[in-house]
């Protein structure tokens, strides 16, 4: 297989590419995700390694490098930052990872030491620990004489979902089959209650805006700026929203409750599992409890469409359990080319973690006696 490195993305999209088998089903992965999030953002240069099989795209890993006086050239997955792009990987089928995999790494190692394409820190933030393409990238690294470094980071949450909604029930506590019964028998199933769901282009304007009113009011209603206060976050969602709801692969859903907004939720859709990237409840209807409704609803809608499962994402909400989701360990996986000056500052990082973790630790410690 054949390496080479892309400076625009229009290198890249110009041919023909069926891009279901190389995002395996999550489309945090797909170009419609990855290109809005260039444009918004424009982070140092583009790292793009397309990997070819012949004439064919055989994969690709989509990176940016940036430069720092304490880390040197550091190669960063498109999408991070406050975006917190999850299941980020190497985009590949499953047949053809292990060789795209392998041929990554050894251009990565001698790309190392290249005048062009120079790098001292391969850094992917939040990455799932079991995912394939991210095992493989890091064993071929760690053959080629890389060194590795791995710590835990958030972790992501899955529901699985059975085949109906009494299964679901009855896998609950006692409590909360209660509470979810009745969450659909006093409200959700009465003249007033009303679950919109936006997947056309026509529609989006509106759906976004009653998103991005619930979601900042709710978060400034908690001393927090709110995602949209980010100009670039807004520019990008925009942009990604609307390049996954042409091609099918983006939803937002709204609860009204007497004929108002009172919950939101945008989707981005796997197959047969809806992403649940971002939300709001209004902060002034906090006692009708919003956020459960709109938990009841999506589940049974998901349940009904057949659904395999609901993804919550990165973070360690209390919701995500409540709902008996199941979460899955995620890890900051670092790569550091084995020559003088990239070891060194690997070296300093460490000494600097450790430093961390020890008044870490001292202030636990302080704290309980």
């Amino acid at each position: 297989m054949r390496v080479e490195r892309l400076t625009t993305f229009s290198e890249f999209l110009t041919a023909t590419t069926d891009w279901s088998p190389l995002v395996r089903e999550v489309p945090f992965r797909r170009p419609q995700w990855l290109v809005p999030w260039w444009e918004s953002y424009l982070s140092g240069e583009l790292y793009l390694l397309a990997i070819y099989d012949g004439d064919r795209l055989a994969g690709a890993l989509p990176l940016y490098r940036t430069r720092s006086a304490a880390k040197g050239a550091v190669l960063r997955l498109i999408g991070d930052g406050e975006v917190c792009t999850d299941y980020c990987s190497v985009l590949a089928t499953s047949t053809d990872l292990p060789h795209v995999c392998a041929a990554l790494a050894e251009w990565l190692t001698d790309a190392a030491t290249s005048t062009d394409h120079s790098w001292d820190l391969l850094e992917l933030e939040n990455v799932a620990a079991d995912d394939e393409g991210v095992s493989l990238l890091r064993h071929e690294l760690d053959q080629a004489g890389n060194l590795l470094h791995e710590r835990e980071a958030l972790q992501c949450w899955r529901l699985q979902l059975p085949a109906s909604l009494e299964e679901y029930e009855a896998g609950q506590s006692k409590s909360h089959r209660k509470q979810i019964r009745r969450f659909y028998k006093r409200t959700l199933d009465t003249d007033r209650a009303r679950l919109h769901v936006c997947n056309t282009l026509d529609q989006l304007p509106h759906a976004m805006e009653v998103l991005i009113d619930l979601h900042m009011r709710r978060r400034q209603s908690l001393g927090q700026p709110g995602c949209f206060a980010s100009p670039q976050f807004d520019r990008f969602l925009r942009l990604a929203a609307a390049e996954l709801t042409t091609i099918g692969k983006c939803e937002i859903l709204w609860l009204d409750l007497d004929q108002a907004p009172i919950a939101a939720e945008i989707h981005f859709l796997g197959e047969g599992i809806p992403f649940c990237y971002q939300a709001g409840v209004d902060p002034d209807r906090l006692t009708d409890d919003p956020g459960s409704l709109m938990q009841a609803a999506i589940i049974r809608r998901s349940i009904e469409l057949g659904h395999t499962a609901i993804d919550f994402l990165r973070g360690d909400e209390p919701y995500k359990a409540h709902w008996r989701a199941t979460p899955y360990r995620c890890i900051h996986l670092r790569a550091t080319p084995n020559r003088t000056a990239a070891k060194m500052r690997h070296g300093l990082w460490l000494a600097g973690q450790e430093v961390k973790n020890w008044v870490k630790t001292g202030l636990n410690i302080t704290a309980t006696e």
